[in-house]
């Protein structure tokens, strides 16, 4: 009788714990969830892609893909698709087209960047630039000069 204990106790453990996942006990800022116009999902780290991108085109991929390698650039560059100019939660600069918040625990990716062609053109423009042996500050310019409709 007490092995039939030992047997069912694991069974019971993994039952339980299936029906924990299934039902929504894990965490739920990992998944993908509308916030405004966009979808946002928290993952650990720029490394580890959403899985809101399973939707999108291979160059949309890579450009999500890319986003930790030009960070600092993208934090310095202005994004001219009109998102920094809106009422409820503007975007500071073109990495928040990518990713809407980032901290200790990880990060929040956001899809304004995959339903927007300003966005990824000004990032494969850096990527571009980048491998050219452009500075920052010449990517600053050349974004300005390319995308500001008021240069």
């Amino acid at each position: 009788m007490n092995a039939k204990w030992l047997l069912a106790l694991p069974a019971a453990l993994l039952a339980g714990g299936i029906l924990l996942v299934a039902c929504g006990g894990g965490d739920k800022n990992s998944e993908p969830h509308r916030h405004g116009n966009e979808t946002w999902e928290a993952e650990a780290s720029l490394a580890d892609m959403p899985s809101f991108l399973e939707k999108y085109s291979g160059r949309t991929k890579h450009l999500y893909s890319v986003v930790g390698k030009y960070e600092d650039i993208m934090k310095l560059v202005n994004c001219y698709c009109g998102c920094m100019e809106y009422e409820d939660d503007p975007h500071a600069s073109l990495f928040r087209c990518y990713v809407a918040s980032q901290n200790e625990d990880g990060i929040t990716w956001t899809d304004h960047s995959g339903t927007c062609g300003i966005c990824s053109e000004e990032l494969a423009k850096i990527e571009e630039w980048s491998k050219q042996g452009k500075s920052p500050d010449e990517i600053h310019q050349l974004i300005e000069d390319n995308f500001n409709p008021n240069a």
